[in-house]
């Protein structure tokens, strides 16, 4: 038992689809190995790891936490992504003690004393702390801001065009009180820094920092766990335990049981190379890198600075150079790929295909599943011409036909309420770049004020905000509403260059903070009129149900997506009239 008696850790998603990081390398173990193993070094015995819904990988997980390990492991699959508190309700009967531990499922530890930051924690009485580092030259999008006693004041998360506060930053860890999880509302998103920690102070108790030197390595994108596994095989390998299955040749190569590898092939460390590995005659295989078990590197090929997963095979004479190659794929013969981290076409074994709950959509591998780098870069430029060229087109032409209707509807809104015709909020467009989206007033005019008021008859979680009856809105603007009508002036918007016909819903900046990852991520294209989200879960109040349709629109997006995502609204839209 450690000193402080906490002895349980909940290991959670911190934006969907993390828990698919769990059984990816770092050096020669995988994630969950070192997250559990160190979480055992500092006297945690039991800890519940959280999944999305239908993870493919939680068989392959639970082999890796097996009997042999100090720590005991609860897996527990979420129905849907309810965010990093409200993960937490999952697994309520799981945290019977009187305070346990967090840790984002995607975060390397380096050189923390958890123990330490424990006892601060049971000494200063406090209900929540959050680990942080201090570095002021660090332009990071998460920081914490402290007083003098080390009190939270307030937990920034920011777009990187809202960046302007640099100098405390989350570690991805905490240590909580029992009592903070009956502030967490059970079936709904709910996340820690943006909705959790308000809800503490407003409470009255304290939220403390314990700042620590060195800042864990957070894996956000491959990129990340390519450059994680550079610094581990570079770096002092003292952080990584002896295993049976391995055995440490000259020249930092990690080989193993079982690899069969040939004279004539060449080898420069670092590397690891793992059981049942595959090395064919003359191939080259340049350190740091990292092939999972059973990997298949054939005849002629080479492999430089790159991770190449378990049961992948590269054929004769194909190059991979500072690229992911995910488990299970086949990299075809002859072909050169350079900086690739994602499969292309998707994969039910595409560990980072965050959009894989929804494994309809998903394309298997097929004998041939990369395309090239320059093909495919032409190919994303022609769709964003021809997306431009239809978003100008299709708005021209259904503005001209709508005039005689939105000025019957600019009539109707007069005639109904006081008030003017139109409603524009500063809204977020690709890159964080605010614009006034335009809108038919449906609601009272002081309805941004009598939200406030309103918010305990809130029926959603997360960022919206929806009642049965809501009494701000109008005659006209219940009409409006039912048949999208209200929409109709964004076709300005459209031809001004500020939206799409087809996209993630256009939001303020202040309600995307609850989920960063989804936020980062819907920002990387132009906001639509109507979008995936719209026309597959119109009637559904889920948070998570938004963040998972952004996310497979932005990951998948294609004229065939827009064309069929237009006539499906036209068909929603028919049906409510």
């Amino acid at each position: 038992m450690a000193d402080n008696g906490i002895e349980r850790a909940v290991i959670v998603e911190s934006g969907l689809g993390e828990s698919d990081l769990l059984p990816l390398p770092v050096g020669r173990e995988l994630l969950i190995e070192h997250l559990l193993r160190t979480l055992s070094r500092h006297g945690i015995r039991e800890a519940a790891i959280i999944t999305g819904e239908n993870n493919a990988r939680v068989a392959e997980l639970d082999m890796h936490s097996g009997p042999e390990r100090e720590i005991k492991v609860l897996w527990k699959i979420a129905p849907f992504y309810c965010g990093t508190a409200g993960s937490l309700r999952l697994v309520d009967e799981f945290l019977s003690g009187p305070q346990f531990v967090v840790v984002h499922c995607n975060l390397y530890l380096m050189g923390l004393d958890l123990a330490k930051v424990i006892r601060d924690h049971c000494q200063s009485r406090a209900g929540v702390t959050f680990v942080a580092y201090g570095d002021e030259g660090r332009e990071d999008l998460e920081n914490i801001e402290i007083d003098q006693c080390g009190l939270i004041r307030q937990i920034n998360t920011l777009h990187s065009s809202r960046n302007r506060r640099r100098r405390i930053n989350p570690y991805g860890m905490y240590v909580m009180n029992r009592e903070v999880l009956d502030m967490i509302p059970s079936g709904g998103y709910f996340d820690i820094k943006e909705q959790l920690v308000p809800a503490v102070r407003a409470k009255g108790i304290s939220v403390r920092a314990h700042v620590v030197n060195q800042p864990a390595y957070a894996i956000k994108k491959l990129e990340d766990l390519l450059e994680l596994n550079k610094r581990i095989l570079l770096g002092d390998d003292t952080n990584h335990t002896e295993h049976d299955r391995w055995s440490t040749e000259t020249d930092h190569i990690v080989i193993g049981e079982n690899a069969r590898i040939s004279p004539t092939s060449y080898l420069l460390g670092p590397l690891v190379i793992g059981p049942n590995s595959v090395v064919e005659d003359h191939v080259q295989l340049i350190g740091p890198a990292v092939l999972g078990a059973s990997t298949i590197l054939e005849k002629g090929s080479m492999v430089r600075e790159s991770i190449v997963w378990s049961r992948a095979r590269v054929l004769s004479n194909a190059r991979v150079e500072h690229s992911f190659i995910p488990g299970d794929a086949i990299v075809p013969e002859g072909i050169r790929l350079r900086r690739e981290h994602q499969a292309r076409l998707g994969s039910s074994h595409s560990m980072m295909n965050c959009h894989s709950r929804t494994s309809a959509r998903l394309i298997p591998w097929a004998s041939n599943p990369w395309t090239p780098a320059p093909k495919y870069r032409r190919v994303k430029v022609a769709y964003h011409l021809i997306k431009r060229a239809m978003d100008v087109g299709l708005s021209l032409i259904l503005f001209l036909a709508s005039v005689p209707l939105l000025l019957l509807i600019a009539l109707a809104i007069k005639l109904d309420a006081p008030g003017p015709i139109l409603f524009a909020q500063r809204r977020c467009g690709k890159g964080g770049k605010e614009f006034r989206m335009l809108k038919f007033r449906t609601m009272v005019p002081d309805a941004e004020k009598r939200q406030d008021d309103l918010r305990d008859h809130n029926l959603v979680d997360g960022p919206m905000f929806k009642l049965d009856e809501d009494p701000r809105i109008t005659r006209v603007g219940k009409f409006l509403r039912k048949t999208s009508l209200d929409e109709l002036p964004q076709l300005v918007n459209v031809l001004r260059g500020e939206m799409s016909l087809v996209g993630p819903r256009p939001l303020a900046y202040a309600e995307m903070k609850f989920c960063p990852s989804w936020r980062d991520l819907r920002l990387t294209v132009m906001p639509g009129v109507t979008g995936l989200w719209q026309v597959q879960s119109r009637d559904h109040n889920r948070f998570s149900d938004w963040i998972k349709y952004d996310i497979e629109y932005v990951q998948t997006q294609s004229l065939f997506m827009d064309l069929w995502i237009l006539f499906r609204t036209i068909k929603v839209l028919l049906k409510g009239v």
